[in-house]
């Protein structure tokens, strides 16, 4: 069973700006579910990509615990945490350094040496995502990138930094996939090839992702709307027949009064 769990948990900005004032959250879903894809949507500033960087240890709540199938994320090193969770968040960028080097970031050593990760099986991922085209004219994997990828496009760098997570998701076979607007820069035909391989995660490994567009979410077993936050402390990924009947925001959304933002 894979389990997410936050025990009443407060956090703000700066003590002004609160985003979690005693809410609380449990998912908890079996590993045999063949698809394990959550999605989380809601207007910008509700705190969808707070609640994101929480769960994967990049903010810590200012009370409450956050326990991914029964450990505490806070009382491990990064190096256990990589065991549990794999995140990719909005802002991330690529590092400065050869294309090869920023896809293997984050794994160790003896994966880099390990020859299922060789340029054949790299130059692959890149195909998948769209990005070979654009790489091999230049310097194919050796092929320079600009301090947090300044010389990539807002959609390469989208695509550089999710054929990243893959890896280390296939890797680490992770317990928790996490994924902030994977596709918010990203052309129809790029958006289906990412959306294809998080549906491939989603098989192994429970994956939330933040969604830009709704359809990335088509098969998603279950969405959380940060909308409801002002009037529910629970946290709930609810079925799209109870969503449509609680949430005024996801009405608007399929109806096209509203759309997902960041």
């Amino acid at each position: 069973m894979f389990s997410i769990k936050i025990t009443p948990a407060k956090f703000d900005y700066n003590h002004k700006t609160k985003v979690l004032d005693g809410h609380f959250l449990e998912l908890m879903v079996k590993k045999t579910q063949k698809n394990k894809l959550y999605g989380i949507i809601g207007p910008s500033g509700t705190g969808k990509s707070t609640l994101i960087s929480i769960l994967g240890g990049q903010l810590n709540p200012q009370k409450g615990n956050v326990l991914i199938d029964g450990v505490d994320i806070y009382s491990v090193g990064d190096h256990s945490r990589r065991d549990l969770i794999a995140l990719q968040m909005q802002t991330s960028t690529s590092l400065r350094g050869k294309l090869k080097y920023n896809l293997l970031f984050g794994l160790p050593d003896k994966a880099i040496e390990d020859c299922r990760y060789n340029d054949k099986y790299l130059v692959k991922l890149l195909k998948k995502v769209g990005l070979w085209d654009i790489f091999e004219p230049k310097e194919g994997l050796d092929t320079l990138i600009g301090e947090g990828g300044v010389n990539l496009s807002g959609g390469q760098r989208q695509r550089l930094n999710f054929a990243g997570l893959y890896l280390r998701a296939r890797y680490f076979e992770p317990s928790l996939i996490l994924i902030d607007e994977p596709t918010s820069s990203l052309d129809e035909i790029s958006e289906k090839a990412i959306t294809k391989m998080i549906k491939e995660l989603s098989q192994d490994s429970l994956t939330l992702v933040v969604a830009h567009r709704l359809k990335t979410l088509d098969e998603a077993e279950a969405i959380l709307d940060s909308s409801l936050f002002k009037s529910e402390k629970e946290m709930r990924f609810l079925k799209i027949t109870e969503l449509k009947m609680k949430s005024d925001y996801y009405k608007d959304l399929i109806s096209g009064k509203a759309v997902l933002d960041g």
